[in-house]
């Protein structure tokens, strides 16, 4: 079986953050979001799959450097489509990511309901407790209701789907759920309750580094990328930097993001975002 990580799009919701790195590159606690899903599927021996690079793509395969990977490229993006691309490579199942969520892929659990011949596709859902997403409404067998996503349902999709061949040959449209939908495809569906970290926002990737941190049991105040210096002369609290940046004396930093390639030289910020482009509000 084969994975396709999809990694393509611009990122508007988290700009300033991504004019400077791809969604999927952004670092959690300093290692890039790509590399760790990466990481986390050779470990359950997933290791052949497809990502498809566009926004800043270049970073994007410096991220997946030394994985079995072929990058598709698009002159424009469409969305879930881009999966029919795959369809040459793999005999049966198709393994789909989302390349801007942080999960614990639970992949025998989706595997399990693939045995039925009568399953289309397998959906990782998760509760929302928030209902700023897109709701799912799952019947009493676990299968996907047909009618499509719905808000208030409490169950969302949490970024992670089994596809049958045939059923991604019948994928037309930039959202799945439409193909779904207009097909009348069954997909069963797997509950997920464990850490699932979006970084859609600024304000959610920088949120989602502290509740990484945990998740590491990392006890470090500060999230910090490659080649960082600071000077005993300042203070960085809770913060995260990327990498190559250097902190001067005289500098303050409170729960603000500085996105690398900078030296900070006496100056004082907390709640923002610092960058070459300037200093934008964080929350």
């Amino acid at each position: 079986m084969k994975f396709f990580i999809l990694a393509g799009g611009y990122g508007h919701r988290a700009e300033p953050l991504s004019l400077i790195k791809p969604k999927p590159v952004f670092p959690l606690n300093g290692m890039p979001l790509l590399t760790l899903l990466l990481q986390q599927l050779r470990a359950q021996d997933w290791s052949e799959g497809f990502i498809n690079p566009h926004h800043l793509g270049e970073q994007v395969v410096a991220a997946a450097a030394g994985s079995s990977v072929h990058f598709i490229r698009e002159k424009e993006l469409s969305g879930s489509s881009v999966l029919r691309q795959a369809l040459p490579f793999f005999t049966d199942w198709l393994l789909a990511v989302n390349g801007d969520t942080f999960l614990e892929i639970p992949l025998t659990g989706l595997l399990e309901k693939t045995t039925s011949t009568d399953v289309d596709g397998v959906l990782l859902v998760r509760p929302d407790h928030s209902g700023q997403y897109a709701g799912l409404r799952v019947a009493a067998d676990g299968f996907l209701e047909s009618d499509g996503p719905q808000p208030g349902s409490g169950l969302m999709y949490a970024g992670v789907a089994l596809f049958r061949k045939k059923a991604v040959e019948k994928i037309d449209e930039a959202n799945f759920f439409k193909t779904i939908q207009k097909n009348h495809l069954r997909f069963q569906t797997v509950f997920y309750d464990g850490i699932w970290l979006d970084v859609g926002t600024p304000e959610l990737y920088f949120r989602a580094n502290w509740k990484y941190k945990a998740y590491c049991s990392d006890p470090q105040p500060n999230a910090f990328s490659e080649n960082i210096e600071i000077s005993p002369a300042s203070r960085v609290e809770k913060s995260v930097l990327w990498e190559n940046t250097r902190i001067g004396s005289g500098v303050h930093l409170a729960d603000c993001i500085v996105t690398g390639n900078l030296r900070l030289e006496n100056t004082s910020h907390r709640g923002q975002i610092i960058s070459q482009q300037g200093v934008f509000p964080l929350f």
